[in-house]
């Protein structure tokens, strides 16, 4: 029996015949896309497509405010939305 983690219908099964010549259940993960802005949906940049635990290890996501989240010029709009209303 799998793990509970990977009972999940959420994530994909295949059948993989082994050397040995009996079926295996093999439980695959599912392909992830670029992160994208939350306002246009442009992919962002400095982010990279990350797809396992193991590769979100030692990345680190822009510094600026919003990084990750928003792109650049979505960024700039917002702020200058908000130095105009505190103004």
């Amino acid at each position: 029996m799998p793990k509970p983690g990977l009972r999940s219908r959420a994530k994909k099964r295949k059948l993989v015949r082994t050397p040995g010549g009996r079926l295996s259940l093999h439980v695959i993960d599912k392909k992830h896309d670029y992160p994208k802005c939350a306002i246009c949906g442009k992919p962002l940049l400095g982010v990279p497509k990350l797809t396992s635990r193991e590769e979100r290890r030692g990345v680190r996501m822009p510094s600026r405010p919003y990084g990750g989240y928003l792109c650049h010029e979505c960024l700039r709009r917002a702020l200058k939305i908000a130095v105009y209303k505190a103004s």
